[in-house]
């Protein structure tokens, strides 16, 4: 077993044990196993929602995406910027709502709101169509991590089937309350990564992040400007707007908000919650460190970019840091979308 593997499984095995422990001294009924009791101050419900956003695709796609598409890229960090603001007053109302009618899902919130049935069940049915596709996602985001980051030495397959047991049993055991305590590690270790790998990564390879632009400058001089077709201004603006306006109907991302214990609790997360920019803005720069040193990455590949570059620069247990943090990126989300009670 290589080193990067033997870390890997640590961190599997420990995020199973602190989850199944954040059950201790409580009683479970639905509103404490899919709520947290209603209690979680602005903190937690900070790590919950930067847990539930940023997930495999922050280690995978955002690098992916800058390596691949440029300039274009930056409109993840947009759209996220605008979803808070709007949420700064938005969700403290969807908090004060919910609470005072005891809603739990997704679906409760339009059923009771517009006083009908039929469309909380159609609410629920695209609810649930969504949710099962992002986890889809989570998992397979988790095998490519894993895969990539052992060297091999775990399929995909294998590695989505351990990460679905792993998940399944510390939901049932603890509900909610074991994915805030693997959130807490999770978001501590994504956050030092992605700053550490973007300021050394260009520097190591270029001598800093302004050399580093030039080089791609140099190799590729239209890399940096916005095509004419496609992924152009017009395509810019108007997907910040739409992705912006429904980034709270994930209804994950909405129902976290029931578990905050006040209004002021939610708004106090709304805040904080640009400080996850940082840390897409970080893992841009290593998609773009990768460009000249891990070239002609195409297609589905692309994604392959920081683990690609990371696997040249750096031991295999330290690649296993980065893989068991990406393995914790897919099982947050994974979770939270599964402790949820019907959507």
């Amino acid at each position: 077993m290589n080193a990067a593997l033997g870390v890997i499984a640590l961190f599997v095995v420990g995020a199973l044990g602190l989850a199944v422990l954040a059950r201790r001294g409580r009683t479970m009924n639905l509103e404490q196993w899919a709520l947290g009791g209603r209690g979680l101050g602005a903190i937690m419900v900070f790590l919950l929602m930067a847990g539930e956003s940023f997930s495999t695709f922050t280690f995978l796609g955002a690098s992916g995406w800058s390596y691949s598409k440029g300039t274009p890229a930056f409109y993840i960090l947009a759209y996220g910027g605008l979803a808070y603001l709007m949420a700064f007053w938005m969700l403290p109302a969807v908090w004060r709502y919910a609470t005072t009618h005891k809603l739990v899902s997704f679906s409760d919130f339009f059923a009771h709101k517009y006083d009908s049935r039929p469309l909380g069940v159609l609410v629920s049915v695209v609810a649930l169509m969504g949710m099962v596709a992002l986890l889809t996602i989570q998992l397979r985001g988790l095998g490519i991590i894993v895969s990539e980051a052992s060297y091999g030495s775990i399929a995909p397959q294998v590695a989505i089937w351990i990460g679905t047991l792993v998940m399944v049993s510390y939901i049932l055991f603890s509900g909610i309350h074991g994915s805030a305590s693997i959130a807490i590690v999770k978001d501590i270790l994504i956050l030092a990564l992605a700053v550490f790998l973007g300021i050394y990564l260009p520097w190591h390879y270029y001598g800093g992040v302004a050399p580093m632009f030039t080089a791609i400058h140099a190799a590729n001089p239209g890399f940096f400007e916005f095509p004419k077709e496609g992924l152009n201004l017009t395509w810019y603006n108007s997907t910040i707007l739409l992705t912006a306006l429904g980034y709270y109907l994930y209804p994950f991302n909405l129902t976290s908000v029931y578990a905050a214990k006040s209004a002021s609790a939610v708004r106090r997360n709304t805040i904080l919650m640009p400080l996850y920019q940082v840390v897409i803005a970080f893992l841009f720069l290593v998609g773009f460190a990768a460009i000249l040193q891990v070239p002609g990455l195409k297609g589905s590949d692309v994604d392959l970019a920081l683990f690609g570059l990371v696997k040249h620069t750096f031991d295999p247990w330290f690649v296993g840091v980065i893989g068991g943090t990406g393995v914790l990126t897919a099982l947050v989300p994974g979770s939270m979308s599964c402790s949820r009670p019907p959507p």
